[in-house]
């Protein structure tokens, strides 16, 4: 059976209860309520009996028409009283009033005469009301009995209400009570099995399978967490494989980065930095030399008549020409000096911690003689010529981007003068100095 349906049952069994309670609480209160009017009515018969012997003793005392005529209306209150409450009063002892009620009526139309004649005390009139003593005791006898056996019989019927009753509700708080307790027990051994499992599976263990006998909802939810389990141990790698799979993924991102940062600053042809890397490294070295007050130079290089090779043997021979020309240029300067290509045929280097003129002399000697020498590109053999643009730090500039302009300068003078090959901004004639 599954567990909503034995929940429902329990729900509905504390509901039959609930409606049980009620109906005995009703009918308990009913049956007071009749009990208590019958005892109501009963009192109400006391009454008329204590009033009729009231109103005897004043007859007594005081024979008359008119205390005669009070007595008679007793009587007659009397019978009316057990006229509009019949169930009150068994029958027999409600015939057994009347009797003694009439006997009372007749006795006083009997004696009427003699006592108005006659008022004195005598042997015949203490009979006469010693016979009325005789019939009011047995009335009171008679309203009394039917009270005590009227009380009687609602404390037996009370008893067997409460027996019937309480068994009934006994019988089913205990069968609730016991079925509550089965499915807690069994409750609490599945969720146990299956915590336990949960557990095995957070620890890393997939070998468990998890087997419930019952087919309810944790049986099903069983099920899942067995598909679960399989799907994971298909899935999972053990902490060894998940290390090296890390490690190797990590590997792999540096890299990326690595080649990333490399692409982003470096030119994709020559492999030399870009113009926005060369800049960016170049301000550093500024900000260095500045402060260690040591001389350094800036070199703008442009290849002479690029555009007629490309035109000659095509751009694939122009492109490795390029090439040579990039890696000759970083075996002409030092690890700490800077290479850059520009774009199209322009390249650009800076020299640092220069110790004076004659080291920068040598260096663009060193270059010149490499880019004079004869280049092969696949089977042709080509020469090529330079033209460099020199300006120096701190006698020429001391910004980037005033060196920059003076090197264009110097190298557009030496390109136009053929014969100078290279020329430093501070040899500029006066006219092309900015």
């Amino acid at each position: 059976m599954k567990i909503g349906q034995q929940l429902s049952i329990v729900v509905y069994a504390c509901t039959a209860l609930t409606f049980i309670t009620l109906l005995i609480t009703v009918e308990l209160f009913y049956k007071q309520n009749q009990i208590q009017s019958r005892l109501d009515s009963i009192m109400a018969v006391h009454s008329q009996i204590d009033s009729l012997r009231g109103r005897l003793w004043l007859y007594r005392q005081y024979p008359s028409a008119q205390t005669r005529q009070d007595v008679n209306q007793s009587t007659h209150a009397l019978r009316a009283q057990l006229d509009s409450d019949e169930l009150a009063l068994p029958p027999q002892s409600a015939q057994s009033i009347r009797l003694a009620a009439n006997s009372i009526d007749r006795l006083l139309s009997v004696t009427a005469g003699q006592l108005s004649v006659a008022p004195s005390v005598d042997e015949g009139r203490l009979m006469l009301f010693s016979r009325f003593n005789v019939l009011l005791q047995a009335m009171s006898e008679t309203a009394f009995s039917v009270r005590q056996q009227v009380m009687y019989q609602s404390g037996q019927q009370q008893k067997k209400l409460l027996v019937v009753h309480g068994g009934v509700l006994v019988v089913l708080a205990l069968l609730v009570t016991i079925f509550v307790t089965r499915l807690r027990r069994r409750l609490t051994r599945r969720l146990k099995v299956l915590h336990s499992t949960i557990t095995q599976i957070k620890q890393g263990d997939l070998t468990t399978e998890l087997t419930l006998t019952d087919k309810d909802e944790l049986t099903e939810l069983a099920d899942h967490v067995d598909e679960m389990k399989r799907a994971l141990s298909h899935t999972m790698v053990d902490k060894k494989q998940l290390s090296e799979e890390v490690a190797r993924q990590t590997q792999q991102l540096r890299e990326q980065q690595h080649q990333l940062k490399f692409l982003a600053e470096r030119d994709e042809l020559t492999g030399l930095f870009n113009r926005r890397a060369f800049e960016s490294h170049v301000e550093v070295a500024v900000m260095r030399a500045n402060r260690a007050q040591t001389n350094a130079a800036l070199l703008f290089i442009d290849l002479n008549d690029f555009k007629q090779v490309n035109d000659t043997y095509g751009h694939g021979v122009g492109d490795e020409l390029l090439k040579v020309v990039g890696h000759r240029l970083k075996q002409c300067v030092r690890r700490s000096d800077l290479v850059g290509r520009l774009g199209g045929d322009e390249f650009i280097v800076w020299l640092d911690l220069l110790a004076n003129k004659s080291a920068l002399n040598e260096v663009i000697t060193r270059i010149q003689d490499e880019m004079h020498a004869p280049i092969q590109v696949a089977d042709t053999f080509l020469s090529l010529t330079i033209s460099i643009g020199v300006s120096c730090f701190p006698t020429d500039g001391l910004e980037l981007q005033q060196m920059m302009n003076q090197a264009d300068a110097a190298m557009y003078y030496a390109k136009n003068h053929p014969e100078a090959r290279c020329c430093l901004y501070s040899n500029l004639p006066t006219d092309q100095i900015k």
